[in-house]
Formats: structure tokens, C-alpha cells, sequence
């Protein structure tokens, strides 16, 4: 029989250097703390540690054991680059054809029933790696592998253009999927409004942060909100006027405006356009202050307009129809959304709603040409042969 090691994947940090929404209260109660709990009582048999990088030495996580207070529970902190490593150190002790169960410490509502039924399967099977699909809700979610995969794998990424899966193992193994012993769990639930919307409301709190921003020296890991600019950049021409609306503090802007003719950020918040302006020495930028939903530019201003992580938290038809009338026919609309196939009834309670792949396409193109779909699997990972994936960018034409 395997042994079998659940790890609780946290960090007193988040990626972009603030507070990680792991460390906020759920009910009262630190959410990684609540989440370890819930692993305790879901694997009465097992060992847990909670792995995080080496900076939390000696910070808040500490206190969490101590509050947790569970014999079976250790912790082990090392390598701040590299989770895939971290993860490896914590299961020293275990042998190739052993078992972890991984799970991130902000899920405090993860499926039991799900990591118990994957864990099944990967003992049965002798399976490397088994995952959930990349559509689904994240804050349900865990992952199960067999040690000497994780032991090989990190062998094999060396490699620059490979390192990035020092921090998502599991999308390697999703992506190279042929060539290991790897299954997706297919029996999938059915949640009801009624659990989806406790759900939400628990979490409200933890989600209730500063707005995210990129491109400061906090950042730890380039990751997704900078990479939607990179992507942008592969389709827009030098020679276009471009808006990227709910700028933010410019980051984008001025990433773009090295590229482009002209770019404009447009923003709700008059204090962050102020620090855009501050931040921004570069002639061909402009900023305004406005609302997606009832912009003040005139119709077809724009050659192209790039709009991340906005359509989640507005009236969808209110900026969809806004955008369309101010990009110019035969014009470019890049934009990017989380991806979600339980979408309607977000966890993440900043979110109106998420999107399944099927709702967004049908959502978008009612106002737009869809002529690309690229489905990010983490962080900056994604495959040109699968839509899917925990992010969704899009990029659109306006028909003439």
C-alpha cells in the first residue's frame, strides 16, 4: 500500500508581494487554517504539511500551526522560486510510488469527495499525475501525483523556456499528458445555486482587496495580468491607436506604448489615472478618466482596444455594446476574463459572473468576429491546440 502525504500549498505573500487572500479571515478564521482543517478530517490517515516559501520562516504561518494544533500537521519552507521543489523537500521521506495529494491553502472549500475519488484513481492506476479540467472552478479543486513523476520532472526543467512549470508541475503534465500515465477526473458534480452562493458569501471577505496590479517591484513571478499584454502585442499593428480601457496604473500602457503609434488608458478610478500619469513619461500615451459602460470617446476612435480582467465585474451588453461603437470597422477588441464552466455563481465575490468557454464565445459574438481563442492554463501557459484553461483571451474583429 502507498503512503500517502496531503500538502497545503501557501504563502503569507501573493504573487504581485501583497497580502495573499490565503491569510484572510473566513468567518473569523485564517483561510488556510480552515482549509488545512478541512484536510485533516477529509484524510484522517494521512500526514499534512503545509509547504511555503522560505521568506514565511518565521512570519504568520506559524501562528497557524500553532492554532491548528494537530499532531499529524508539520510545515516546510524553502525555495521561494519554485513550488514543484518545495513540494519535492516536504516528501523527502516518501518513495517513488507514493502519493501527494496537493492543495492550495486559499480553497477552503475544496471538493473532499473529489481529491478522495482522484486519489482512488491514481492508486488503482498507478497514475501519475490526475487533475480536474482546466475549466473548473478553481476554489473546488486539488491535484493528486505519484512522488517519483514530481522527482523526474523537475530534473527535465532546467531548461528556461521550461521554468515556468516549477510553478504549475500539473499543467506539465496536462500538456505532455501522452507521454505519462495521466487521466482528467471526467465524473464531475453538480453544484447547486444554493451551495455555490454559501460559498461566495464565505469568501466575500478574503476577496474584498486592493485592486491587483502589475508591473511593480513587488512582483515575485511575471503572471497572467502582464502576459495578456505580451499576447496583445503578437496582433496589434505599430501603426495603431490603441486604447487599453480599466488601464489601471498604466502598466500595460506603457508597456504597449513602446510598440504602437499611440496608446490611451482609460480608467473609473481618478486616483489611479493620477498615478498613471505619474508613472508615464513616454509622448505617445494619453489617459482619461472614464466608464466602460457609457465611454465619452466618439464612435470608431480606436483601431484596437485591449480590456483584461474588467468584463467579470460590469454589465456585460452595457460594455460589449461601448466597445464596439468606439473601435473602428475591421478594428481589434483583445480582451480576457476568467474561464469557468460553473461560472454563473462565482466564488470570487468581486466577480458578477465567470465564464464558461461556450457562454463567452456566444456573449462576444454577438457584438464581435471572434478570430482567436487562447485558454491560459496558469499563470503564462497555454496551448494552441486547447481553448481551455482557467483564463480565456480572446481577440476580435469588428465586422465592417
Amino acid at each position: 500500500m502507498s503512503n500517502i502525504k496531503v500538502l497545503i500549498q501557501a504563502s503569507s505573500r501573493s504573487w504581485a508581494g501583497g497580502r495573499d487572500i490565503c491569510m484572510g479571515l473566513v468567518n473569523g478564521e485564517i483561510t488556510v487554517a480552515r482549509t488545512i482543517k478541512r484536510a485533516l478530517e477529509a484524510f484522517p490517515a494521512a500526514q499534512l504539511c503545509l509547504v511555503a516559501p522560505e521568506f514565511d520562516q518565521d512570519g504568520e504561518l506559524g501562528g497557524v500551526i500553532e492554532y491548528v494544533k494537530d499532531k499529524r500537521l508539520k510545515a516546510f519552507y524553502g525555495f521561494d522560486e519554485s513550488p514543484l521543489k518545495r513540494m519535492i523537500a516536504a516528501s523527502i521521506e516518501l518513495a517513488d510510488n507514493d502519493y501527494i495529494v496537493r492543495i492550495d491553502g486559499i480553497h477552503f472549500c475544496f471538493d473532499v469527495d473529489l481529491s478522495q475519488k482522484m486519489l482512488a484513481l491514481a492508486l488503482q492506476k498507478k497514475l501519475d499525475c490526475i487533475k480536474l479540467p482546466a475549466d473548473f472552478p478553481v476554489h473546488f479543486s486539488s491535484e493528486v501525483f505519484r512522488v517519483g513523476a514530481l522527482r523526474e520532472l523537475v530534473k527535465l526543467l532546467d531548461k528556461p523556456e521550461l521554468e515556468k512549470f516549477n510553478i504549475h508541475p500539473k499543467i506539465y503534465f496536462e500538456l505532455n499528458r501522452y507521454n505519462y500515465n495521466f487521466e482528467y477526473l471526467r465524473t464531475l458534480p453538480q453544484y447547486s445555486d444554493e451551495y455555490l452562493s454559501e460559498c461566495r458569501k464565505l469568501a466575500k471577505d478574503i476577496y474584498d482587496i486592493p485592486r491587483l496590479e502589475v508591473g511593480s517591484k513587488r512582483t515575485i513571478w511575471a503572471d497572467t495580468p502582464s502576459y495578456h499584454y505580451q499576447l496583445a502585442l503578437e496582433y496589434l499593428n505599430s501603426n495603431m491607436k490603441v486604447l487599453d480601457i480599466a488601464c489601471g496604473n498604466g502598466y500595460g500602457v506603457r508597456m504597449m506604448s513602446t510598440f504602437l503609434a499611440e496608446v490611451h488608458g482609460a480608467d473609473l478610478d481618478p486616483e489611479i489615472i493620477n498615478l498613471a500619469k505619474a508613472y508615464t513619461h513616454e509622448k505617445n500615451v494619453e489617459y482619461y478618466i472614464e466608464d466602460i459602460t457609457n465611454l465619452s470617446f466618439e464612435d470608431d476612435s480606436y483601431d484596437a482596444v485591449t480590456c483584461f480582467e474588467t468584463l467579470e465585474h460590469i454589465p456585460e451588453d452595457d460594455c460589449l455594446k461601448e466597445l464596439r461603437r468606439i473601435i473602428r470597422p475591421g478594428g481589434m477588441l483583445v480582451l480576457s476574463t476568467p474561464q469557468n464552466s460553473y461560472g454563473h455563481i462565482p466564488v470570487n465575490a468581486c466577480h458578477i459572473v465567470e465564464y464558461s468557454l461556450d457562454a463567452l464565445l456566444k456573449l462576444v459574438g454577438r457584438y464581435f468576429l471572434v478570430v482567436k481563442v487562447i485558454g491560459i492554463k496558469a499563470g503564462t501557459i497555454h496551448s494552441d491546440a486547447d481553448p481551455y484553461g482557467t483564463n480565456t483571451v480572446l481577440v476580435c474583429i469588428k465586422p465592417f
